[in-house]
């Protein structure tokens, strides 16, 4: 009797999820139809770390397919953004993802707010890029809107449907992601140019090898997607939205069991998938087969104090702390959730919504945001349906169409501090910045300096050989070897406000050429600070091993 129960349970819901399990075509505007070379064009362009002004950064160094299309960094140290109070370890702070160290428009490191020497981090969680081409407004507060306007023409390229297109064209300037200050289009463009396409790159799946190929220049590859060489703004968005229509995670297990394969979901996600779909109210927001209704909620996840959301893109204070409602599809891979990455696991996300969230007493709390009640149990199943059910094995094993290149940013480190620095004018030792590949090919790698006396005279000295260790000069530590008949040195002024303990900043271009005569090569650095207030007026750096390779 009980195995008859249970066979029609299960038989009522497959017929009921059947009903919503198709995913719909997916949409594309007249004005950017979907090709096999505009989409290859745009998975290139997407995991090109070129597209950054230091060759550091590519689109895909966020987004991974492998954890739900999002960013594996988030969960660990250097990835947090102080927060609106711009303190550090306060309830406030939030798992961003970290972007560029802040350069100039010269490409000189200099300091930001509240990151520099380090990369900075972005302010919300980076967002899903996978299943996202079905929304009308896209980032968390919706302000990619569907009207795609040409960022360097600001004529309307595409009237609706071009959120992906928007989307696109924005990390690419931003200088915390992307770009040095007052980077433009043009910039960009010219780069592209003249740049080997993925060189940093390696693993490539095998279609994207072929095509470059046979088109080895990016002038070929838009020839070949655009029909004519030219490299714009409006095809980078347009080749990058094309690439990402492709990715279409319709292969979970939610999805076989909804097409018949009764044993594609455990009987606990099966009482999951109800309690989503019923008493837990989770289906009123999350739509199946999108699992999601694409609209903005204040789910009370932070106070509406801290971040506007929704509303500093429509200026109604009823969107404030509103934030767009994403797939479940893969999200059991995104951890940590929400936009500020608080929230740790799926259990965690599925008790917060059965509590009403954390700050309910919010006059734009979406009217959906209830309390539930739902025992230990039925807390467990959810999250059990949406952490396992609604994920796709091609995203988590990075299988076609999810799979991709190895970028040159999770290669190991290739820097090695050693040695002993010295203390400067109020209790600051200078340091070095070294966020950089130093990779064959690297025109834009360069070494940096920081927390030194502000306008302060300073030398930068290399060579080929360390000191031997303990060397001194008087006080004064000696990292290279004196005797080094590769020995120089850079004599400069350090940017930052005259006199001014720590706040003095300096960084030299170091471009290094692809010639594999380089590849390998074991290179020494050291700071040296004319500093009046210490003994023998100088404070210094350690030393910095850097070895060049091949990526």
């Amino acid at each position: 009797m009980i195995r008859t129960l249970y066979r029609a349970f299960v038989a009522l819901s497959v017929v009921s999820g059947a009903l919503l399990a198709q995913m719909p075509p997916v949409p594309q505007s007249a004005q950017n139809p979907i090709t096999a070379e505009k989409a290859m064009l745009g998975k290139i362009l997407f995991w090109e770390e070129q597209l950054s002004s230091d060759n550091s950064t590519a689109c895909g160094t966020c987004h991974i397919p492998a954890v739900g299309g999002g960013d594996p960094r988030t969960s660990t140290p250097g990835n947090i953004h102080p927060g609106p109070d711009g303190i550090f370890g306060s309830a406030d702070d939030i798992r961003g993802s970290r972007g560029i160290v802040h350069c100039n428009s010269t490409g000189e490191f200099a300091p930001d707010p509240y990151f520099f020497p380090k990369p900075q981090v972005t302010g919300r969680k980076s967002p899903s890029f996978i299943g996202v081409q079905w929304a009308d407004e896209l980032f968390w507060d919706g302000r990619a809107s569907g009207t795609f306007t040409d960022p360097e023409t600001n004529q309307v390229v595409i009237p609706w449907g071009g959120a992906l297109e928007s989307q696109a064209v924005g990390p690419v300037l931003s200088n915390v992601e992307m770009a040095c200050s007052s980077r433009n289009f043009g910039d960009l463009n010219a780069k592209l140019a003249t740049a080997v396409p993925l060189q940093f790159a390696r693993n490539l799946p095998a279609a994207m090898a072929a095509a470059l190929v046979q088109y080895p220049t990016y002038p070929a590859l838009f020839q070949s997607a655009f029909g004519t060489p030219t490299i714009s703004a409006a095809r980078i968005g347009m080749a990058i939205a094309t690439y990402e229509r492709t990715l279409v995670p319709d292969g979970t297990p939610f999805d076989d069991f909804t097409n018949g394969n009764l044993t594609a979901l455990t009987p606990q996600q099966i009482l999951g998938m109800n309690l989503f779909n019923g008493i837990a109210n989770c289906a009123q927001c999350h739509i199946a087969p999108l699992f999601t209704d694409h609209s903005f909620a204040n789910i009370g996840v932070r106070p509406g104090t801290e971040d506007a959301g929704r509303e500093a893109v429509t200026l109604n204070p009823m969107d404030r702390n509103a934030f767009r409602v994403p797939s479940l599809r893969n999200a059991g891979l995104r951890a940590p959730f929400f936009h500020n990455g608080g929230m740790q696991t799926m259990l965690d996300v599925v008790l917060f919504y059965s509590l009403g969230g954390d700050f309910p007493n919010q006059a734009s709390l979406d009217p959906r945001m209830v309390p539930v009640p739902l025992n230990h149990s039925q807390r467990i199943a959810i999250a059990d349906f949406v952490q396992n059910g609604l994920t796709d094995p091609r995203v988590l094993l990075g299988q076609f169409p999810f799979d991709r290149p190895t970028l040159n940013s999770e290669s190991p480190s290739y820097f090695t501090n050693y040695g002993t620095a010295k203390m400067g004018s109020g209790g600051f030792t200078p340091t070095h910045v070294s966020p950089l590949t130093p990779n064959l090919g690297n025109g834009q790698f360069r070494l940096g300096l920081s927390g030194a006396l502000g306008g302060a005279s300073a030398y930068f000295v290399m060579a080929d050989t360390p000191a031997f260790p303990g060397t001194m000069y008087n006080t004064v530590p000696l990292n290279l070897d004196p005797a080094s008949p590769f020995l120089f040195s850079i004599p400069m002024t350090l940017s930052g406000p005259i006199g001014v303990p720590g706040a003095g900043f300096a960084s030299v271009g170091l471009p290094i050429p692809y010639d594999p005569a380089v590849n390998d090569a074991s290179l020494f650095f050291q700071w040296l600070v004319i500093d009046p207030s210490v003994s023998d007026f100088v404070s210094t750096t350690n030393g910095l091993l850097v070895t060049t390779y091949t990526p």
